[in-house]
C-alpha cells in the first residue's frame, strides 16, 4: 500500500554513465605529449592516494603518522582489511599494478623499445593510456563512494 510516499531509490551508478565521465575526463589529457601524459598520471596516482589515506583516517580512525610512508598498494590493503566494498577493492587492485608498472618500469621500457626498434606511438603508449582510463574510472567511484557514502559492501 503506496499510500501516497515517494519510494526513495537507492543512489546508483551505471556502467555507462562512469564509461561517459571517464571519456569526458580524458579530454583533459589531449594535446599532451607522452612525459606529460605520464605526469598527470603519476600525480592524479598521488591524489587518489592521499584521499584513501584521508578516508582511512575519517571512517576508520587509523592515524595519518602510521601511514606516512605506506604505499598505495598498503593503502588497498587496508581498505580491503577494513571492509571496503569488494567491487572498489578489485577497480583499485587493477590501479595499484598499473601504478606500480607506470611508476617503475615504464619509462625505461619505452627506452630501451624506442632505441631497439621504431615501434608506433600508439603501440608504446597503450599500457599508459590503459592505465590512464582506469585511474581516471576509480576517481569517479571513489567521488561518488564519497558523495554517497557508498563505501559499505552492497
Amino acid at each position: 500500500m503506496n499510500n501516497g510516499a515517494i519510494m526513495e531509490t537507492a543512489p546508483s551508478l551505471s556502467g555507462e554513465e562512469i564509461k561517459k565521465r571517464v571519456l569526458q575526463k580524458l579530454d583533459n589529457y589531449k594535446g599532451l605529449n607522452h612525459l606529460e601524459n605520464y605526469a598527470m598520471f603519476m600525480g592524479k596516482a598521488q591524489l587518489l592516494e592521499f584521499a584513501l589515506k584521508s578516508l582511512l583516517t575519517r571512517k576508520y580512525n587509523v592515524p595519518d603518522e602510521s601511514m606516512e610512508k605506506w604505499t598505495l598498494g598498503r593503502v588497498k590493503n587496508e581498505l580491503r582489511d577494513k571492509g571496503v566494498r569488494p567491487d572498489f577493492i578489485v577497480f583499485l587492485e587493477s590501479v595499484v599494478d598499473h601504478r606500480n608498472y607506470i611508476a617503475h618500469e615504464f619509462l625505461a621500457n619505452i627506452a630501451i623499445t624506442q632505441s631497439m626498434a621504431n615501434f608506433s606511438d600508439r603501440k608504446l603508449y597503450g599500457d599508459l593510456f590503459r592505465a590512464t582510463y582506469e585511474l581516471e574510472q576509480i576517481i569517479i567511484l571513489h567521488d561518488w563512494c564519497e558523495e554517497h557514502n557508498g563505501w559499505e559492501p552492497v
